[in-house]
């Protein structure tokens, strides 16, 4: 990896960060919605991260969040979880399709369709995680099932956005 792409994912990494902890995690909409926008670092990891960094990686960002909202390693687990699932999903839905290549999947590299799945699946897989150990308990899974819907559609929302709103002028560098 280039120092120009570490630097990059540091400072994707912090922003995320304190987009969560100081914002989103203060967000709690109707008692159903908590975004969850970090998980998007663990997305837009480099494509060519072997699966043992990449769990790494998730695990450290987890464990972050975790520390700083006080968590029972929560987090951790759901990010670890995304973090193995990244590497299959990754190979089936984004890379087998493009002959190119991509170094960093988004919304610009690719197909949106794709990458959009993509994203959804591993929002769900985590939401899903996260709200099941959080209520500890299936008694009331219609309401984890609502929780982590909702959550994944709104945190999706989130990373287009914030994906089309910082990495626009990554798209027209790389046509020039």
């Amino acid at each position: 990896m280039n120092s120009q792409l570490i630097i990059r994912n540091i400072g994707r990494f912090v922003l995320l960060m304190l987009l969560q902890v100081l914002v989103f995690n203060n967000v709690y909409l109707g008692g159903y919605i908590n975004p969850c926008l970090y998980v998007l670092f663990i997305a837009m990891l480099p494509t060519n991260m072997g699966r043992i960094p990449m769990m790494l990686t998730a695990f450290f960002t987890g464990l972050c969040i975790d520390i700083t909202t006080n968590m029972a390693g929560f987090h951790t687990f759901a990010c670890t979880a995304v973090g193995y699932l990244r590497g299959v999903w990754l190979d089936k839905i984004i890379i087998r399709d493009n002959e190119e290549g991509i170094d960093m999947p988004c919304i610009y590299n690719g197909s949106y369709q794709q990458f959009s799945l993509y994203l959804m699946l591993l929002l769900l897989v985590f939401n899903l995680i996260y709200h099941t150990l959080l209520a500890f308990s299936l008694h009331d899974i219609f309401n984890i099932l609502l929780t982590a819907l909702l959550s994944t559609i709104v945190t999706w929302l989130l990373a287009i956005l914030y994906q089309t709103l910082l990495l626009r002028n990554t798209k027209n560098k790389n046509k020039a």
